[in-house]
């Protein structure tokens, strides 16, 4: 019998560097990983997809970002910052009934 691996999302206040941000994920996603944990993260999810100069592009991110947080079991704040976007993804995780927590909190427990 299989164990299902809990799905979560990852946010952060990430940087305005993308190249930074990606970093920045692909360290916290590893972290989760090791934890046991499947990370959604539409900063690596929808690298290069979506058009950075486009509205609709964004508004479609952003939907699509909305979704993966929906179906996440945890919304997981990463980094010691907090933006509109982290706190907004707060918000949708608390209607969506979704664990909110942060890295620290999710690092030594299953």
């Amino acid at each position: 019998m299989s164990r299902t691996i809990p799905r979560a999302y990852v946010t952060a206040a990430w940087n305005k560097n993308p190249v930074v941000a990606k970093e920045e994920a692909k360290k916290y996603c590893s972290e989760l990983i090791n934890e046991g944990y499947l990370p959604l993260c539409p900063v690596l999810a929808f690298d290069g997809i979506f058009s950075t100069e486009d509205t609709d592009s964004h508004k479609r991110r952003k939907e699509m970002s909305e979704d993966l947080l929906r179906r996440a079991r945890f919304l997981v704040i990463c980094g010691n910052k907090q933006n509109d976007e982290v706190k907004d993804d707060i918000a949708i995780a608390k209607k969506a009934k979704v664990i909110v927590t942060s890295l620290e909190g999710v690092i030594g427990y299953e």
